[in-house]
């Protein structure tokens, strides 16, 4: 039942946009508007407001450039390949000691 699909409109810098989704992913997608209308507002706030040369389009472009760094240095951090590898390392000594 979680996971049946319905019709979301979520609004971003006034804009609205509805989107299919699972019933189970409705507070990530209503979070992530919330996050990007807040990054909106502060570059409209840093670039001059209403009074800046930059339109909507822009914002909503450093917005998601600003997002999509954000996503990869978290995937860096959650990388767990390099400790998985160590793990198995000592697993295989210690299989070899226990042999001995």
């Amino acid at each position: 039942m979680g996971d049946e699909k319905f019709l979301l409109t979520l609004t971003i810098d006034g804009r609205k946009y509805p989107l299919k989704i699972d019933r189970s992913e409705e507070e990530a997608f209503r979070d992530a508007a919330k996050q990007i209308n807040n990054k909106i507002k502060r570059y409209r706030l840093a670039f001059g407001g209403n009074n800046s040369e930059l339109n909507a389009q822009d914002f909503i472009a450093m917005t998601a450039i600003h997002t999509g760094v954000e996503n990869f240095f978290l995937s860096k951090k959650t990388d767990t390949k390099p400790i998985e590898d160590k793990i198995r390392l000592l697993i295989r000594e210690l299989d070899e000691y226990l042999k001995k």
